[in-house]
């Protein structure tokens, strides 16, 4: 008997979705890697524990040092000797330096028994052994906790030699590979385009009080604005505006401009000083310091100069605010018992933490992912550059001891 085939006839809708369903379950691998070992957001977050085991000639050991140090900073992890038992994550370094720095990088997960990362990193002579660890350690980091790592961002500080000139110089997170960018006449007043292809800054040259804009990549400076009377560089915004203070009309005000120095607008007009301005992340607000109500404090205002706020009221002298990533917070300087200190406090002004003690600490700063604040401080008797996390721990110097080294600004993420 002959056999029959039945046909079975599909909507074609139905035959598209089914064939969009099946390309997509190919393309999905035989695990998701959605696994966070380390909730970060949490308030009681744990240390993980962590093995790396580097194989290469002599100097990978510098690449392994870079990383611990990298790791250690976060309080995040803990380090487990690669031969003893007890990591729940273990990151191989496979090093071989000759014409080109080569690296695999295998991160293994030994509780599930299965290989969550494997990452192949080259990179020529000219980039430093420094650079390709900050590299594996945000591979690390971004597997441990699903976020990005700030290990290749820089920071931006002035440095006051001897002559009492200033420096505008850039360094690593870490405090290494500080290079000069420019000097004469220099400010404390310095920022970055949000791209962190720009340095913004003011000086006075020739009697004048200009700011400057600098391409990193090219090296080349420009006048970004100048008018009489004192121009101070603030913050920039996602869209290419910049705010700033100038006293060109007498008393210090608050304006904008775009990142060519074209459509100047005013902000604020009052009686008082405003200074320091600062736009939120999303651009929609701006903080700035103000001593319209009679001492200086933080305000905070639309970026279109409308609904000022006062945000600080506890003590008679705050200044240099500084917005947190996510925009919840606002660091700042406060002075009580007669130091600068740094402080933090929630966008509505709510919830005042005190985060330094000692010496006097100023010019705030936030890593572009909210973990870390930089800042100055001359705890020891000389000014220097120091990080803590945003609890206020784990606080420490990270610019050289030679140094008198002030008002750090972190870098964005590099695009």
């Amino acid at each position: 008997m002959r056999a029959m085939t039945k046909i079975i006839y599909v909507p074609i809708k139905f035959l598209f979705l089914f064939i969009a369903m099946l390309a997509v379950s190919l393309l999905l691998p035989d695990s998701i890697q959605s696994k966070v070992y380390l909730d970060i957001t949490s308030p009681g977050v744990r240390q993980l524990p962590v093995s790396i085991h580097v194989k290469g000639p002599a100097r990978a050991k510098e690449i392994e040092w870079i990383v611990k140090n990298d790791l250690d900073t976060t309080g995040l992890f803990e380090f487990v000797d690669p031969d003893v038992p007890g990591a729940e994550i273990r990151a191989e370094l496979d090093v071989e330096i000759a014409s080109e720095i080569k690296v695999i990088l295998a991160i293994n997960d030994l509780v599930e028994g299965r290989q969550v990362l494997r990452k192949r990193l080259s990179a020529s002579p000219k980039t430093s052994i420094r650079a390709m660890a900050h590299s594996i350690s945000n591979d690390i980091y971004k597997v441990a906790t699903g976020k990005k790592g700030i290990f290749r961002t820089k920071l931006s500080y002035l440095v006051s030699p001897r002559s009492g000139q200033k420096d505008l110089r850039i360094m690593d997170w870490d405090g290494f590979n500080s290079v000069r960018i420019t000097s004469r006449g220099l400010t404390s007043s310095h920022s970055w385009s949000q791209d962190g292809n720009y340095l913004l800054y003011s000086a006075e040259r020739k009697r004048m009080w200009k700011i400057y804009i600098r391409d990193r990549r090219q090296g080349k400076e420009s006048v970004l604005y100048s008018a009489k009377g004192l121009n101070m560089v603030g913050g920039t915004s996602q869209d290419d505006i910049v705010a700033f203070s100038s006293s060109k009309e007498g008393s210090s005000e608050i304006y904008t401009m775009n990142i060519y120095g074209q459509k100047l607008k005013k902000l604020t007009r009052s009686r008082g000083i405003d200074v320091s301005p600062v736009f939120a992340p999303d651009g929609n607000k701006i903080a700035f310091v103000s001593d319209r109500g009679g001492s200086p404090q933080i305000y905070v205002m639309s970026s279109k100069g409308r609904g000022h706020r006062r945000l600080t009221f506890e003590g008679t002298y705050n200044t240099s605010p500084s917005w947190s990533p996510d925009g919840k917070w606002i660091a700042y300087v406060g002075r009580k018992n007669g130091k600068n200190q740094v402080f933090m406090v929630k966008s509505d002004g709510k919830d005042l933490r005190q985060l330094t003690f000692t010496g006097n600490n100023e010019s705030p700063t936030f890593s572009p992912d909210g973990f870390f604040i930089a800042f100055d401080s001359d705890r020891d008797g000389k000014s220097g550059v120091y990080i803590m996390r945003t609890r206020g721990d784990g606080q420490k110097r990270i610019s050289p001891d030679h140094l008198n080294a002030k008002s750090p600004k972190w870098s964005p993420y590099f695009k």
